[in-house]
């Protein structure tokens, strides 16, 4: 068998939550595609801290309820976002390129200074039991490839996830980040998988989203044992969860296991 057994992943009793409908046959499963932020790293209070630091520098206010409602989303398309909507006017590509060069001067000097965030031990068990079962593993991550790379060198998983099985969402066209499934289309592809034979495990709904609508089967990691879930990622849980409507397209008949890729 090319997938995991039964004792390899987390046990039963929603350690495992699959979105939809759509579930790999462990006997054909392919590939194993991750996020990382939040979903290998707990890195997400890590980078929370420095947003209203950015925001004060164009007059913006951001929450950590507004941090968590981006989870997944490319940071581009992020920073673009708050800055329009707060500023009630649009922006060109060159502005937005302003904005995270900002960002990323911020970001930068709280590298230096703060210690790297920590794996998370319950989604790298799985990642390194698919490892072990033979599956190909790739991360798949709307993170600066920069970033991405040192925190998985500091949590010691370079040696599973090296720099040619990281996609980014700056290896895709501008505006094909998650929500889209470019990014998992072109993770399954770096593996020579078909997207609906893999397994895509995400802590964000943009990328749960995402992976859905390659055709993988979709894992949110929130519900593993142990997982780190700080008030303002539950809030955001209980909005996302209760509304998802790109998942009513399948109860209207849409099929999780072939849906439209360019969509």
């Amino acid at each position: 068998s090319s997938g995991l057994d039964s004792h390899s992943v987390p046990p039963p009793g929603g350690a495992m939550t699959t979105i939809g409908s759509h579930v790999v046959p462990t006997d054909q499963l392919q590939g194993a595609l991750f996020d990382v932020d939040g979903t290998l790293i707990d890195s997400m209070p890590f980078f929370w801290l420095q947003w209203p630091i950015w925001g004060k520098l164009y007059g913006l206010t951001i929450t950590e309820d507004d941090f968590y409602a981006y989870s997944g989303w490319p940071m581009p398309d992020i920073l673009r976002d708050i800055y329009e909507r707060q500023k009630g006017e649009k922006v060109d590509e060159a502005f937005v390129e302003k904005l995270l060069s900002d960002y990323k001067v911020i970001h930068e000097r709280r590298m230096r200074e703060v210690a790297a965030p920590d794996p998370i031990a319950a989604t790298v068990a799985v990642a390194r039991a698919h490892v072990a079962a033979g599956v190909p593993v790739v991360a798949a991550t709307s993170g600066l490839r920069e970033t991405v790379e040192a925190h998985l060198k500091e949590a010691g998983l370079l040696d599973i996830f090296p720099p040619d099985r990281i996609v980014t969402a700056a290896d895709l066209p501008p505006g094909r980040g998650k929500p889209k499934p470019d990014i998992f289309l072109r993770a399954a592809e770096l593996i020579g998988a078909d997207p609906r034979r893999c397994v895509a495990y995400e802590d964000a709904e943009a990328g749960l989203q995402a992976a859905w609508r390659a055709g993988c089967q979709a894992v949110d990691v929130r519900d593993f044992e142990g997982y780190p879930c700080p008030p303002a990622l539950r809030r955001a849980m209980e909005k996302e969860r209760g509304r998802r409507a790109w998942l009513q397209e399948e109860a209207n008949g849409a099929s999780a296991s072939l849906p439209a890729q360019g969509s």
